[in-house]
């Protein structure tokens, strides 16, 4: 069901995905980042901030910070699962993968391994977490304003 928590946790969710997105940039091989990894990363945002902390406004602002810590690690783990499961994708379409299916899979795992290594960062850590509660907090903000 439509609410205004759910409409302001989607698109302040979606904002916080596409300014991550930006933030990591920089991480990438010769800053190159694929062509997609901007809107994926924004509709992801799109998604943990309708269905995880939209669903969730109206509880208070303690709980909200749970929500928004919760909200930013399920964008940096489902962006970087998107990340790795298309090099697994390319490489599967290159014969990179001669025992089956079970070593893409595999692989996915261990590209998210790499992906998250390539990506540690203090500064990018304190990004997600702070961002994901400070959009939480705005989240809750109109989710009690507006029920």
């Amino acid at each position: 069901m439509p609410t205004a928590g759910r409409l302001a946790g989607a698109i302040i969710f979606a904002l916080f995905g596409w300014y991550l997105a930006g933030l990591t940039i920089p991480f990438f091989p010769e800053s190159n980042a694929p062509t997609f990894w901007l809107p994926v990363v924004s509709f992801i945002g799109l998604v943990v901030g309708w269905r995880v902390c939209g669903s969730r406004a109206g509880q208070g602002y303690n709980p909200a910070v749970g929500i928004g810590l919760t909200s930013g690690a399920a964008i940096a783990f489902c962006a970087i699962f998107a990340l790795s499961f298309n090099k697994m994708i390319s490489n599967a379409l290159r014969n990179r993968y001669n025992d089956g299916t079970m070593e893409a899979v595999i692989d996915v795992f261990n590209q998210m391994i790499e992906y998250a290594i390539l990506f540690t960062d203090v500064t990018l850590i304190a990004t997600v977490l702070i961002g994901g509660i400070v959009c939480a907090w705005i989240t809750e903000f109109f989710g009690q304003r507006f029920p």
